[in-house]
């Protein structure tokens, strides 16, 4: 799961002084944010009606209503 990091500070090009060719917002850093926002929110799992393949672990865990699990080990229970 990749976690989404901020590529470009856009709130500082605004204490940038005019004319300053760094204040200018381009189209690439635009580019690059949306890419990095996009990978971000595919590598994550969604709420609702996710699959887990392979070792899935949880700290805590409070079930409300029916589970229905193959294994269950450690822990208190």
């Amino acid at each position: 799961m990749a976690d989404y990091t901020k590529a470009v500070d856009f709130a500082a090009k605004d204490a940038l002084t005019a004319g300053n060719p760094l204040k200018i917002v381009k189209g690439e850093e635009i580019d690059d944010e949306f890419n990095a926002i996009e990978t971000s929110i595919l590598t994550k799992a969604d709420i609702h009606n996710e699959t887990h393949t392979g070792t899935t672990n949880f700290t805590t865990v409070n079930v409300s209503g029916t589970l229905t699990a193959g294994l269950i080990t450690g822990g208190t229970y």
